[in-house]
């Protein structure tokens, strides 16, 4: 265990221009013909969407002005156990801010949490009081972006051992909040399971915005039961990215390290495909949700970190953990928030069937907003996080 370093993202040029050099040459393909008010997404990504982006990214799009708005905030490194981990520092303001762990997910990063830092570390700045302050701890996960890449797959049941040292052994934080939604949400689900204070851990409450580590109880009410027969059929239609990276990540990046377009757009479709793109006038479009400066600025991550494939080890890496399922008769003890956004994709089954894993003591429910709430709510997510905090308090 090292003690943490300053950490500045500062890619070669050299990097960015073979990279740009790449997606100039690209030779576009064939897609299937799509009736006029048909869904061109409808079997992957949408290749004149692909077009319009990959010209905005050659001609418009501005990495180091992004690169720029990453190193806005404190950021280190440290080594917990052999692995190198990159995280976001920033002192949250008032006498005592709490110590808060937000953790990201796939095929996000880091970025997702950045439009949500300053109203949650300095609410003075947004209208509300500088004793409401968070700490907040921000890392890329084992193998994502500027963390480290293992030297194998490793899961979220690692990751969150290393979490509970990085914040009580590394930073000094005897508790916390942890907080995520997609891998995010798993790995804060272990936090709250096998690092909870009530383990001798030092995580004290979870917030989470995606159904990740789960009960293994079967449903029971029609509700319960309505739930299941949806997500299973989510999964049926959705879900074929999961297996493939879950058993062979490997044969994937031989093509996705190769072609900044392929990691793109393998990136993109889930963004629109999990992302709330409904717009006010009533049509649905990935930029109602998402900028193409914010989408390219996510890839580009992957892309000068050559982290696509460590990424997708992560899969596997769940996979030999043995999965998301806690121990039958058992549950989270500590306090747990639940922001159930309309448009999840891995949507929460009712609060009954929740309630068998978690101590849940606050849920919300969203009129608008998605599986990257953070990034596409960040109003929302701040104050319903606000809100369960405050709750903690009472």
């Amino acid at each position: 265990m090292t003690s943490p370093v300053p950490f500045k993202v500062d890619i070669p040029q050299n990097v960015i221009d073979g990279i740009l050099a790449k997606v100039r040459q690209y030779e576009w393909h064939e897609m299937p013909i799509i009736e006029d008010g048909g869904d061109r997404w409808a079997y992957g990504t949408d290749m004149a969407y692909m077009k319009e982006l990959c010209e905005y990214w050659t001609h418009r799009y501005d990495w180091r002005a992004f690169e720029t708005k990453l190193n806005a905030f404190p950021q280190f490194k440290t080594e917990i156990d052999g692995q190198e981990i990159h995280f976001l520092h920033v002192k949250g303001s008032g006498a005592n801010p709490q110590p808060v762990l937000l953790t990201h997910g796939w095929p996000g990063s880091v970025l997702e949490f950045y439009d949500v830092i300053e109203p949650l570390a300095h609410p003075e700045k947004f209208g509300g009081k500088a004793e409401e302050g968070l700490t907040l701890i921000v890392p890329s996960l084992p193998g994502y972006g500027f963390s480290g890449k293992p030297k194998k797959p490793v899961g979220p049941k690692f990751t969150a051992a290393l979490w509970d040292k990085l914040m009580r052994d590394v930073l000094g934080y005897d508790t916390y909040i942890a907080q995520g939604g997609d891998w995010g949400s798993v790995v804060t689900g272990w936090l709250g399971y096998e690092h909870g204070v009530n383990k001798g851990g030092g995580c004290k409450a979870i917030h989470l915005n995606m159904y990740g580590v789960r009960a293994p109880a079967l449903p029971e009410t029609d509700e319960e039961k309505k739930w299941a027969e949806g997500a299973a059929f989510m999964f049926e239609m959705e879900g074929a990215y999961l297996r493939l990276q879950m058993t062979k990540p490997q044969s994937l990046s031989y093509a996705m390290m190769d072609s900044p377009v392929g990691a793109a757009a393998w990136i993109v479709e889930k963004f629109a495909t999990w992302g709330d793109t409904r717009g006010p006038d009533g049509t649905v479009h990935i930029e109602h949700a998402f900028s193409k400066d914010t989408l390219l600025t996510n890839i580009m991550i992957y892309l000068v970190t050559r982290t696509f494939n460590t990424a997708t080890w992560y899969y596997r890496g769940m996979f030999e953990e043995g999965g998301t399922n806690m121990a039958p008769g058992t549950s989270v003890a500590v306090p747990t928030g639940i922001a159930n956004y309309p448009k999840e994709l891995f949507t929460f089954p009712p609060r009954s069937m929740v309630e068998k894993g978690y101590n849940v003591v606050h849920w919300s429910e969203f009129e608008k907003g998605g599986h990257f709430a953070a990034l596409e709510e960040g109003k929302t997510f701040t104050q319903d996080l606000q809100a369960f905090i405050a709750k903690l308090a009472d």
